[in-house]
């Protein structure tokens, strides 16, 4: 049972530890990250990234894509329990961007992307090259829906149905 315990918190220690290494460092006051938005699952193959630099500076843009892979763990007395490991694997860095004016954007489209949650990070460097700010924005992509889905007979709320007669008149059937 020891072992088991121990097992445990050795993969949330590492688990844990990997996370608070990798986004630690406090946001860049003088970064912002425009797109994407937050809060808002992307739905498409591609992901636009753009950042905002509010004063001369020196940045290096990353993406992450969250892996969890699922262990079973078995205890001596017989008992399975199962472990969830999070990972967060590099699908795109930038070469170092550097801005000499006080408001310029970094831009970047990526194309192919998988379903799945991202972390968009913007890495503020020194002159050595140091990271001395992250600043990280979450983003799922998720499976794009059919625009036929809107005019479908099973949607059923009244707002829905308001906008569907609404459009249905405009346009027609």
């Amino acid at each position: 049972m020891k072992k088991a315990i121990v097992f445990i918190l050795l993969i949330m220690i590492t688990v844990l530890g990997t996370a608070s290494i990798a986004f630690g460092a406090e946001a860049d006051p003088n970064i912002t990250i425009v797109n994407p938005v937050a809060d808002t699952p992307v739905n498409s193959t591609s992901l636009l990234i753009s950042v905002k630099i509010m004063k001369p500076e020196t940045i290096k843009v990353s993406v992450l894509k969250e892996n969890v892979t699922v262990q079973a763990i078995t205890a001596p007395d017989g008992t399975v329990s199962e472990s969830r490991v999070t990972t967060w694997n590099s699908v795109f860095t930038s070469d170092k961007f550097t801005t000499t004016s006080n408001l310029s954007f970094y831009t970047k489209k990526l194309e192919n992307i998988t379903l799945g949650n991202y972390i968009v990070r913007v890495d503020t460097l020194n002159a050595e090259n140091k990271v001395i700010y992250q600043t990280s924005r979450s983003v799922a992509v998720e499976e794009k829906k059919d625009e036929a889905e809107v005019f479908s007979d099973e949607n059923n709320g009244g707002v829905n149905n308001f906008l569907q007669s609404l459009l249905k008149s405009i346009f027609g059937n």
